[in-house]
C-alpha cells in the first residue's frame, strides 16, 4: 500500500495540472478568445430565410406580388449573364410577362442558408449585412408544351429596413430561351 500511495499522488498531481494547462490554453486561444470583434461572417437561424422560401411558394403560384411584397421599391434583380431589372415594379413587370409563357412552376430540393456579412471581401459586390444564399431545383412547364428542369442558386441581400435591396440568380438562360422561342412573338 506504501508503494501505491506516491503513484496515486503523482498521478494526481499530473492530472491536476494537465487540467489546469487545458484551462489556460482555452481561455488564452485566439479561437476562444472575447475581442469585442464578430466573425466576418455569422450563419444565422433557418428562420431568417423564411420570406426567400415564402417567395418561392408565392411564384410557383403565379402570385408575383406575394413573391416581391418584402422586396425594396428600389430593388435590383441581377442575372449572371450580365442582364438586371431595376425598381420593385420593373421585376413584377418581368414575372408577369414571364408568366404569360409559363403553364406550371415548382420547386423542389430548395436548401436556404441565411447568414450576415460582417466584413466583406467586395463591399462593391457584396455589402456587409444579411444575405440569404438559395439553391433549387426548378421544374417549369411553357405554354407550348416544353419542360425544363434545372437548378438555379439564388443571392438575396437585405436592407437595413430588412426589405429585400439585391437579387442576384446563376442561371443558365440559354436553355430557357430556346423552350421559349416560339412563344416570344
Amino acid at each position: 500500500m506504501k508503494k501505491i500511495l506516491p503513484g496515486v499522488i503523482l498521478s494526481s498531481f499530473l492530472f491536476l495540472f494537465s487540467c489546469n494547462n487545458e484551462e489556460k490554453t482555452e481561455a488564452t486561444s485566439p479561437a476562444t478568445a472575447d475581442t469585442g470583434k464578430k466573425p466576418a461572417t455569422e450563419v444565422l437561424d433557418l428562420s431568417e430565410a423564411d420570406q426567400v422560401k415564402s417567395g418561392f411558394a408565392a411564384l410557383s403560384k403565379g402570385d408575383v406580388d406575394a413573391m416581391t411584397a418584402n422586396y425594396d421599391d428600389n430593388a435590383k434583380y441581377f442575372w449572371s449573364s450580365g442582364d438586371s431589372v431595376v425598381g420593385k415594379q420593373a421585376i413584377k413587370d418581368y414575372w408577369n410577362g414571364r408568366w404569360k409563357l409559363i403553364d406550371s412552376l415548382t420547386f423542389s430540393e430548395t436548401i436556404v442558408l441565411p447568414i450576415r456579412l460582417n466584413e466583406s471581401q467586395s463591399p462593391q459586390y457584396a455589402p456587409t449585412g444579411k444575405w440569404v444564399l438559395a439553391w433549387t431545383f426548378s421544374h417549369v412547364k411553357y405554354k407550348n408544351g416544353k419542360k425544363l428542369n434545372f437548378w438555379v442558386h439564388t443571392d438575396y441581400y437585405y436592407n437595413d429596413a430588412g426589405k429585400i435591396a439585391n437579387v442576384i440568380q446563376y442561371i443558365d438562360r440559354h436553355p430557357i430561351a430556346e423552350a421559349t422561342k416560339d412563344l416570344m412573338k
